[in-house]
């Protein structure tokens, strides 16, 4: 899993950095919990690098999700994890 750093938020569009590029990615986040400017998200490269407008859910229990499904998100010290819905 690659680790972002969420640099910008404009409505969906998510600017993200690697400390050496830059991923603008148009995502929402149908959770109570959603990153913010500054915070720390873990994916997958295939999902970093796909260019459609993905979504995430809270998590729930399903031993289907593979690696490119989940996110870990780590904010003021606190980690969460969302589910990818779609995209």
């Amino acid at each position: 899993m690659k680790k972002v750093y969420v640099i910008n938020i404009d409505n969906y569009d998510y600017l993200l950095s690697d400390g050496k590029n830059e991923y603008k990615r148009n995502i929402e986040f149908y959770s109570k919990k959603r990153p913010m400017k500054g915070d720390i998200i873990y994916l997958s490269d295939k999902v970093l690098s796909d260019n459609t407008m993905l979504s995430f859910i809270e998590p729930y229990n399903d031993s289907n999700l593979s690696v490119d499904d989940i996110i870990k998100v780590v904010s003021n010290g606190e980690e969460y994890y969302l589910q990818r819905e779609y995209g």
